[in-house]
């Protein structure tokens, strides 16, 4: 079967909707995560004797959030390639409806299991990361080069919104039955009345999907040939290892990934620690404080989205954009731990978010037009494995060393690192040159043409 690797006339209306169905449903997916959250903090471990349950609960939540997307990358990678990208997302969708049904019907009627409502988050987190594969794949199938930038920065725009809106919202929906008298349905709780959005917004975005066309490079198997999925992975990893720019790129990004991408926990730690002090001087609670870090934070990341979403960003030279935000970042992170002081700090966050969808969208951006269409699922699966492994590492490091050491003194010195990373990774001539698809087809050409295993 010949697939037509341009982009549609239609490309841009067709992405549109797409994005606008999957925004509705990203944002219903914050809302049932905060929901679950606070169902498992005020309602089944709220007794102060379960402390060390909840805390578990919490950390196991973490897990199910960023293990299904390491662990799953290549398997992923590989399905997206091999079979049509709109199936994989209507499927993902719809075993995402059944999920989200079963765990609105658990908690409606107050029969709860909390392992099973664990498998069913991780059954909804395996769905959503092959999804999420499908979908990253399917913009250069739908959209030309010189658009990447500005839809990506788009979905920077869904993913901050929903962080700010969501809590709120949320937090609103599980009240509302307590504003009637004999609660609202027979639910004294609006935890349901949450996932039940989270059920509907899957629909919607199911029914979306029929309507529309995704084209989609598939290398199907021969018949009666299993995928190899491992072999695939190494397709993937071959891919960047023989363009030596893409894998200078990626290990940079891992690196300076090991010094940013921990910023939530940084905000925790130095508003316990290091802000206390400026809180007290303004008559401000722990948890006020560390709420307006964390807003100021979803703010520039929002405004961040916005500016990159408008503008378009780069069409060349697109290395400037990733890298000149991420100087500016590092920077942020730089100025975070030096800081005593709650605005000086806050000022740095608001960088901090505004760059972070500029550096993303440029950085996809190359990606997509440096990686032909029928490989972009393999090929993204190593850059997200790869990219993200620095990032627990980081974590437990980072938290081993403040339990130690002033954390303020631990993030400005990742800061630092990391600044370091970047003006190696800028003026590096390989990297330089990752734009140049003939020098990097040049570099790959002594390996012949692209197999498994080569």
């Amino acid at each position: 079967m010949t697939v037509n690797l341009a982009p549609e006339s239609r490309g841009w209306r067709t992405f549109l909707t797409l994005w606008a169905s999957q925004s509705l449903s990203l944002l219903a997916t914050n809302l049932a995560w905060f929901a679950v959250t606070i169902y498992f903090t005020a309602e089944v471990y709220a007794a102060d004797s379960q402390r060390a349950q909840l805390a578990l609960i919490v950390g196991a939540l973490g897990l199910l959030t960023s293990l299904p997307q390491i662990a799953l990358a290549p398997f992923a990678g590989s399905v997206t390639d091999r079979y049509s990208r709109r199936s994989i997302m209507l499927i993902c969708d719809a075993a995402s409806v059944v999920i989200a049904l079963l765990i609105t019907l658990l908690i409606w009627h107050g029969s709860v299991s909390v392992p099973l409502l664990l498998l069913g988050i991780l059954l909804g987190r395996v769905a959503s990361v092959f999804h999420e594969s499908a979908f990253e794949a399917s913009y250069a199938m739908l959209l030309p080069d010189a658009q990447l930038a500005r839809a990506n920065g788009m979905m920077q725009t869904t993913y901050s919104a929903g962080a700010i809106v969501a809590p709120a919202l949320a937090a609103i929906i599980i009240a509302l039955p307590g504003r009637f008298e004999n609660g609202l349905w027979g639910l004294t709780n609006g935890t349901a009345l949450v996932m039940g959005l989270d059920t509907l917004s899957f629909v919607v975005a199911t029914l979306v999907l029929l309507l529309l066309r995704i084209p989609s490079p598939q290398e199907r198997p021969e018949e009666g040939q299993k995928a190899d999925f491992w072999g695939d992975f190494n397709l993937g990893l071959n891919y960047i290892t023989r363009r030596r720019p893409l894998l200078l790129l990626l290990l940079s990004i891992t690196a300076i990934n090991f010094s940013l991408a921990g910023v939530n926990l940084y905000e925790t730690l130095l508003a316990r620690f290091t802000l206390e002090a400026d809180f007290v001087r303004r008559s401000l609670s722990f948890e006020s404080g560390y709420a307006i870090l964390t807003t100021v934070t979803s703010v520039g990341t929002l405004l961040g989205g916005l500016l990159i979403s408008t503008w378009g960003g780069l069409k060349r030279q697109r290395l400037v954009g990733v890298f000149v935000p991420i100087l500016l970042q590092t920077l942020a992170v730089t100025t975070m731990g030096l800081s005593h002081s709650l605005l000086l700090t806050s000022a740095a966050l608001l960088v901090f978010g505004v760059c972070f969808p500029v550096t993303g969208a440029h950085l996809a951006a190359i990606w997509m037009s440096q990686v032909p269409r029928e490989f972009q699922g393999r090929v993204f699966s190593v850059r997200r494995v790869l990219g993200q492994s620095s990032i627990p590492l980081s974590m437990v490091i980072f938290s081993l060393l403040s339990a130690r050491f002033a954390p303020g003194p631990v993030v400005a010195t990742l800061g630092a690192g990391a600044l370091l990373v970047v003006i190696w990774a800028f003026f590096n001539p390989q990297i330089r040159r990752v734009e140049d698809r003939d020098y990097l087809d040049e570099l790959a050409s002594g390996g012949g043409k692209l197999e498994k295993g080569v």
